[in-house]
This record gives structure tokens, C-alpha cells and sequence, in this order.
């Protein structure tokens, strides 16, 4: 079929040059989606420990994953990763996890994809205080049933600081009564 829009991919046209411009086109559209939703994982890890968020924590895992978080320890499977969590929330309650400058690596073909994310992490254990924890994160993804998720996550910590006298001075870490919905 030839007229005014061959050569333009407009849907209809059937030779091969506007066939391979739709395929190309939907590649970049499920290369996009998927970009997407592994964004979505990374700000996900961030939210869940964040918020003590267990049903969106336990949802970005394979069910085999491996989170190892370097000093922090390692851990082995969905169970093993969140029984951690709650022994987290239990001595650092207070987490506010800023993941930056994320660079993915996606293969389509293989269901599979990797990124490093840059962390900046402030943690308030108990007995302890306040730290300040900088580092990158470096992920493998893989593909299942259509739906991204994390199969590895390991921590590259580059300091932990320690910050003694840093003291909330407003807001639900100042004041318990206005804390925030998990």
C-alpha cells in the first residue's frame, strides 16, 4: 500500500519499512515501561523501609533474593529479608532513604536488567542516635509472568557518620503525636 504517509509509520501501511517502524516504536514503548517499573522497584525499597511498609516491601522481591547490604548483613529469600526489616524498624525506626542518579541496563530479550543507584541515607537507632550512611546500590532484575522484581540488591556502603547531637526540631520525629500514617 503506498500513498502521501508511506515512509511515516502510520499505522495501516503494510510495507516492510513501516513494519519495522512499528516494532521499533513498540520496543522503545516496553523498553520505557520497563525503565518505569524499575524505577518504580528502587523508590519502592526506599518507601517500604521508609514507612515500615511491609505489604509493598515484601511485593519488589523475587522469592529467591538476596539483599546484602554488606556491614548491615546479608540475607537470603523473601522470609529472610523481611524478618531483617522488622529487626531494622526495631533498632533504627526512623530511616529516610534518598536513592539518586540511577543507572539501568535493560535486557528485553533475557527478562533481565541491572542498576547502580546512589544512596543517602539518615537512620536514627536506638540507644545509639543518629547516622548518616552514603553508598550505591547494585541491583539485578528479572522478569516474571510480565512483572519486574528484584532478584539481588547489594550495598556498597562508602561511610557510615555518626551525627551524636542531631536532634529532630519539627515534625513527627520531633513530636510522636504528629506522626506519620505507615
Amino acid at each position: 500500500m503506498h500513498g502521501a504517509g508511506a515512509g511515516h509509520g502510520v499505522v495501516g501501511w503494510t510495507s516492510h519499512k513501516e513494519e519495522r517502524a512499528v516494532e521499533t516504536t513498540a520496543d522503545r514503548l516496553e523498553m520505557l515501561e520497563a525503565r518505569n517499573a524499575l524505577l518504580d522497584l528502587i523508590s519502592s525499597y526506599a518507601q517500604g523501609f521508609d514507612y515500615h511498609d511491609r505489604e509493598l516491601l515484601r511485593s519488589i522481591w523475587h522469592d529467591d533474593a538476596v539483599l546484602d547490604l554488606g556491614l548491615f548483613g546479608r540475607y537470603e529469600g523473601v522470609d529472610a529479608i523481611m524478618d531483617a526489616a522488622e529487626q531494622f524498624w526495631a533498632g533504627a525506626p526512623h530511616m529516610h532513604h534518598w536513592m539518586a542518579n540511577p543507572l539501568v541496563q535493560i535486557d528485553l530479550a533475557a527478562g533481565r536488567a541491572t542498576a547502580s543507584t546512589a544512596l543517602d541515607c539518615l537512620s536514627t537507632f536506638v540507644g545509639e542516635g543518629t547516622s548518616h550512611i552514603g553508598g550505591r546500590y547494585r541491583d539485578v532484575f528479572v522478569r516474571v509472568d510480565g512483572r519486574w522484581l528484584i532478584t539481588e540488591r547489594v550495598l556498597d556502603v562508602e561511610f557510615v557518620t555518626p551525627m551524636p547531637d542531631w536532634k529532630p526540631a519539627q515534625g513527627s520525629e520531633a513530636d510522636p503525636s504528629l506522626e506519620v500514617s505507615r
